[in-house]
């Protein structure tokens, strides 16, 4: 069977073909790799995208990116507050040198019939309780989760507190040292300007069965 003859012009129309399908293909690539990020903007669009949240609208901002002395929350380098309706989220994205990068999103949906909303964003050791108000005289949000104890053997619980709030939002950082909780685990108490209690939620059930404690 006689070959067929490729011309230069038939050659020269496939190399240009051929590299027209790789740069497509390349393209998707990026975008499927969420690479390369050039912002924290477009880093917190593509992770909301990934997580199938909002677009939300933005309550607060912490960046820890270039303060390299300042003890992070959790494990990234920004972190966001955001709102889509009745759903609150904590998403935290990183900066590695010029890029930056996807990050992990939490959310919760806030219930008006209870004064205190919280959303556990756990890292291990060290993260933050994100607590949504629907009680204006609240003014002072206090957590209490259980951790592994540090003298003994079993568990005790550890309180901290804020005062400081954005839009309803309090968001309390601890570092629970030797432990990790989850969100079942946690108690919240509301108090007002005073100091007088104002709201908290019951014992969760884990403090006595899974922790041992009474």
């Amino acid at each position: 069977m006689a070959r067929s003859f490729v011309t230069p012009a038939q050659r020269k129309r496939r190399i240009l073909r051929d590299a027209l399908l790789l740069a497509v293909v390349l393209v998707v690539l990026i975008l499927r790799l969420d690479f390369p990020i050039l912002t924290a903007e477009q880093a917190l669009e593509a992770t909301q995208d990934r997580y199938f949240f909002g677009p939300g609208e933005v309550i607060t901002t912490l960046d820890y990116s270039r303060e390299a002395n300042k003890v992070k929350i959790g494990q990234y380098d920004r972190y966001y507050i955001l709102r889509h309706g009745d759903w609150y989220a904590w998403c935290g994205v990183n900066h590695y040198g010029l890029f930056w990068q996807t990050g992990g999103l939490d959310a919760v949906e806030n219930d008006p019939d209870l004064p205190l909303v919280p959303l556990v964003v756990s890292d291990w050791n060290s993260g933050a309780v994100l607590v949504i108000s629907n009680d204006p005289e609240i003014t002072q949000v206090e957590i209490t989760f259980p951790i592994s104890a540090e003298t003994k053997q079993g568990y005790t619980l550890l309180s901290a507190s804020q005062t400081e709030s954005t839009e309803n939002c309090f968001l309390i950082p601890y570092t629970s040292g030797p432990g990790f909780f989850f969100p079942e685990d946690l108690q919240v108490k509301g108090y007002d300007a005073a100091g007088a209690l104002l709201y908290q939620s019951p014992k969760p059930e884990s403090w006595a069965t899974r922790y041992e404690l009474r």
